[in-house]
């Protein structure tokens, strides 16, 4: 009987997810290398599909390991922008031309037509999915010797409040990221088991799968009888932590760790006479406020918990106190989502539309405080560090 019922049960939950409760299924990216520098980056001249409910969008990286088309020396007259951020700067789930690299090249570009400027400007995409506030820095020390950047834009999310990943060296098997380890650490790979195997396959293929997950990490009573099981001292990280108030111990010593590492790369770049821009890329949870409420009621916390500006405040200190330039095109992509979602249905990431938003706002504030390649008059250059 339980044969019978068993298989049944679980094609029932798979069904009943597809059509009632849709899942958004891991993506399978075995296009990766090992780097000396950063840790990873994408393996050169790799190829794949990165495949999602809403989305099957091609990678194809070039020979470089950027997820680009490809560069050669840089021309005379060309002004060159290295993008540096995570998954949402790579811009997950979409085509490269509606990337935010395409996108940002193209409002840049228009902006400079419109006002009788005569330049061409290239956005060489450095970002990759997982990267922290460490490989931010890393990347820059990798790419700028060789795009020669005369501008570096960093995506910054709230998310990238954990840097726990810096100084570690990945072994990397079929373009799989298997093990990590540090120097001072004896090199050790996962062992291969059936559990494992089968918990990737379901992760790839299985919605239902994917909602007990979602269920079980974010669920508040599991998370109260995690809390009471795990080691005394040690604090559960949840889906908004960075949100909370007060910010959560750990949350604060993450940020102060990861703001250590955007000093660095302020530093590197103001060594090579660099500008720096920073844009605060807004979560969906910052934009959309029925999403805001689901993700506090499955969380387990009330509103007055939460204080949803207090990463980009804290990121907008940062960037003041290193007279940083900071762009943010929030405003921009809270007006468009009301007309038109700016963001996928079932993934926190956001589409083409959303990028758009944020590129043309990007594009008229910066030509608007006349940053590079804009001329810069002696009032402006008094205040070009201001956060916009």
């Amino acid at each position: 009987l339980m044969t019978i019922l068993i298989p049944f049960a679980l094609l029932w939950g798979e069904v009943f997810t597809r059509f009632l409760l849709p899942q958004n299924v891991d993506s399978k990216m075995n296009i990766f290398a090992s780097d000396p520098i950063i840790g990873y980056i994408y393996k050169p001249n790799a190829s794949t599909y990165e495949k999602g409910r809403e989305y099957n969008a091609l990678y194809q990286i070039n020979s470089l390991g950027l997820r680009d088309r490809e560069y050669g020396p840089k021309k005379e007259g060309i002004f060159r922008v290295l993008l540096l951020g995570d998954s949402f700067s790579v811009s997950h789930g979409l085509a490269i031309e509606d990337s935010l690299s395409r996108q940002m090249e193209r409002a840049l570009q228009e902006a400079a037509a419109s006002q009788g400027m005569s330049v061409q400007l290239e956005i060489v995409n450095a970002a990759v999915g997982g990267y922290s506030p460490y490989n931010y820095w890393k990347a820059y020390l990798r790419w700028a010797p060789v795009i020669k950047p005369d501008l570096v834009l960093l995506g910054l999310s709230p998310d990238d409040y954990d840097s726990s990943n810096a100084e570690l060296i990945y072994i990397i098997e079929n373009g799989d990221r298997v093990a990590s380890f540090r120097e001072d650490q004896k090199p050790k790979k996962r062992k291969g088991s059936i559990l494992r195997s089968l918990r990737k396959w379901l992760s790839w293929n299985s919605e239902f799968y994917i909602l007990l997950r979602n269920f079980f990490y974010y669920n508040e009573l599991v998370g109260h009888l995690s809390a009471r099981f795990a080691a005394k001292g040690e604090e559960r990280i949840n889906q908004l932590q960075q949100f909370m108030i007060p910010q959560p111990k750990i949350i604060s010593e993450h940020w102060a760790k990861s703001f250590t590492f955007l000093e660095k790369l302020h530093e590197s770049t103001s060594t090579d006479n660099v500008e720096l821009i920073v844009i605060p890329i807004p979560l969906k949870e910052e934009i959309d406020a029925t999403v805001f409420q689901r993700t506090l009621a499955s969380n387990g916390l009330r509103q007055k918990q939460i204080d949803i500006n207090q990463p980009l405040n804290q990121i907008t200190a940062f960037c003041k106190k290193r007279n940083i330039t900071l762009i943010d095109p929030r405003p921009a992509i809270k007006a468009r989502h009301l007309k038109k979602p700016c963001y996928f249905v079932y993934d926190g990431h956001w589409i083409p539309e959303g990028i758009h938003a944020a590129a043309v706002s990007i594009a008229n504030q910066w030509s608007d405080l006349r940053l590079p390649p804009w001329n810069v008059n002696a009032t402006v250059m008094e205040n070009r560090n201001s956060v916009y």
